[in-house]
């Protein structure tokens, strides 16, 4: 079986507009863990890289590892993630349900309007940890090719043999529920 690496936050190497001990990023940084609890406890979530504050055995690459796109002088900050999730519903159903889809629906607030993906996906081996690294040259190749089989958007995704696929809105509301359910029963207070 095959499982899917996905950037899936919309911080995925979008640069912030202030650094994150600044009051318009505030918002944003005191979700962050809210927003972990929720990915963890989600249908189809496997694993997901530590915070670049977190301590780790650097399994999951180097941690300053950014896309060409960030420059550090006009991003102040460059929030990253990785996670791995069964299949695509199950990111998507995340992604866009819950406390993810409302830390979207600020994005203008925090993040930069950049001109390069703010998230990318592909397929990788069970056994195969994804770096930082492979996140950064796979969002680069979204942006450079647009979606292929090697990196692709939600919009045009692949299955794990670079066929086109068409997700199943049915296991997307399924699991969105699951998402919902667990944001209800465990409130953040922001």
């Amino acid at each position: 079986m095959r499982r899917k690496a996905s950037p899936v936050s919309s911080s995925q190497d979008g640069g912030t507009n202030e650094a994150g001990d600044q009051p318009q990023t505030k918002g944003f940084i005191d979700r962050i863990d809210n927003v972990y609890a929720s990915a963890e406890n989600s249908d189809g979530f496997v694993d997901r890289a530590p915070r670049r504050t977190e301590r780790h055995a650097h399994q999951w690459g180097d941690p300053r590892a950014n896309p060409r796109f960030f420059v550090e002088d006009l991003h102040p900050g460059a929030p990253a993630t990785i996670s791995l999730w069964d299949d695509l519903e199950s990111v998507y159903a995340f992604a866009y349900y819950g406390r993810h889809a409302e830390a979207l629906g600020k994005g203008k607030e925090w993040f930069v309007n950049s001109e390069w993906p703010f998230y990318v996906a592909w397929w990788v081996e069970d056994d195969h940890i994804p770096t930082r690294q492979d996140a950064s040259q796979r969002l680069e190749h979204l942006h450079d090719h647009g979606s292929t089989p090697h990196a692709f958007d939600f919009k045009t995704p692949f299955d794990d043999v670079g066929k086109p696929w068409r997700m199943d809105r049915g296991e997307i509301r399924e699991r969105s529920e699951v998402v919902k359910k667990f944001d209800e029963d465990n409130p953040t207070g922001l």
